[in-house]
C-alpha cells in the first residue's frame, strides 16, 4: 500500500505541471491566432478590423464558386446582395483610396476561420491596382508601405504569366510563424509538406516591360498574400520560374 501512496504521488506530481503547461499552451495559441497580423499589417486581420482601420468600404464584392456567379454592390445593398445566395457566402470588400496623393483601389478578400470558438472572416490575399497609371518598380513602397518588407531579405522569383505578356515577380520574406502557416494551409494549398509559408508580395508588370528587371520596371498590380518556396516549385516548370537578384536592394 505505500508503494502505491508512492507511485500515487508521483504521478500526481508529473500530470500536473504537464497539464498545467498544455493548458497555458492551448491559451497562448488562441491569443496569437485573435491578434497577430503578418509584416504587412493586414494579412490576418479580421473584417471587422479592416472595416475599423479603412472605413466603409466603397464596394462590397462576392462570388459564388460552382456557378461563377459575380455580384459587386455598394454597402448599402449587402442585404440585397446576400438575397441573391442560398448560404452564407464570403462578401469581399473592394476600396478606393488616396495614396500620397494618388488613387488606389485596394481588394481583401476574406477566408472563414475560427477564433476563440466564433466564425470569423480574415484577410487572406488583397490586391492593389493603380488607378492613375503604372508605378516604378522602386517608387511602390510610397503608396503602399505595407510593401516595405520587400526591401529585406526577401527571395525574388520571376515568371511569365502564361498566355500574356506581363511578368510576375514573387518577394517570398523570411519570417515564418504560426499566423503565415495558418493562412497559408488553410486558404492557400492544403499540401501539408509545405512549411515554409510566409508574408509575400506578387508583383506583376506592365506589357512588354523587359526581362531584365530593375527598380525602374513599371508596376500595375501588387498582390499581397503568403507563399514559400516549397509551393513556388511546385509550379515552376510551368512558369519557367527562376530566382533573381533582389532588384530593391
Amino acid at each position: 500500500m505505500k508503494g502505491m501512496e508512492v507511485m500515487r504521488s508521483k504521478l500526481i506530481s508529473v500530470t500536473l505541471p504537464f497539464m498545467c503547461l498544455l493548458g497555458i499552451g492551448l491559451f497562448v495559441n488562441n491569443n496569437l491566432s485573435a491578434k497577430e497580423t503578418l509584416e504587412d499589417g493586414i494579412i490576418g486581420l479580421t473584417k471587422a478590423e479592416v472595416n475599423e482601420k479603412f472605413g466603409k468600404p466603397t464596394y462590397l464584392y462576392c462570388e459564388e464558386e460552382p456557378f461563377r456567379r459575380y455580384a459587386m454592390v455598394t454597402p448599402e445593398e449587402e442585404s440585397i446582395l446576400r438575397a441573391q445566395f442560398l448560404y452564407d457566402v464570403s462578401v469581399h470588400d473592394f476600396y478606393y483610396l488616396k495614396r500620397n496623393g494618388s488613387n488606389c483601389e485596394f481588394r481583401f478578400y476574406y477566408g472563414e476561420d475560427t477564433i476563440d470558438g466564433q466564425k470569423v472572416w480574415r484577410v487572406k490575399e488583397y490586391f492593389i491596382k493603380f488607378l492613375d497609371g503604372p508605378v516604378s518598380l522602386g517608387k511602390v513602397v510610397d503608396l503602399v508601405p505595407e510593401f516595405k518588407p520587400a526591401y529585406g531579405k526577401a527571395k525574388v522569383y520571376q515568371e511569365r504569366l502564361i498566355n500574356l505578356n506581363n511578368i510576375r515577380l514573387t518577394f517570398v520574406t523570411p519570417e515564418i510563424n504560426e499566423l503565415s502557416k495558418h493562412i497559408g494551409s488553410r486558404f492557400v494549398d492544403l499540401d501539408k509538406d509545405i512549411k515554409d509559408w510566409s508574408l509575400s508580395y506578387d508583383v506583376i508588370l506592365c506589357d512588354n516591360e523587359p526581362e531584365k528587371v530593375s527598380a525602374n520596371s513599371m508596376v500595375k498590380e501588387v498582390i499581397v498574400s503568403v507563399d514559400g518556396e516549397y509551393r513556388i516549385g511546385k509550379t515552376a516548370h510551368a512558369f519557367g520560374t527562376k530566382l533573381i537578384a533582389n532588384p530593391l536592394q
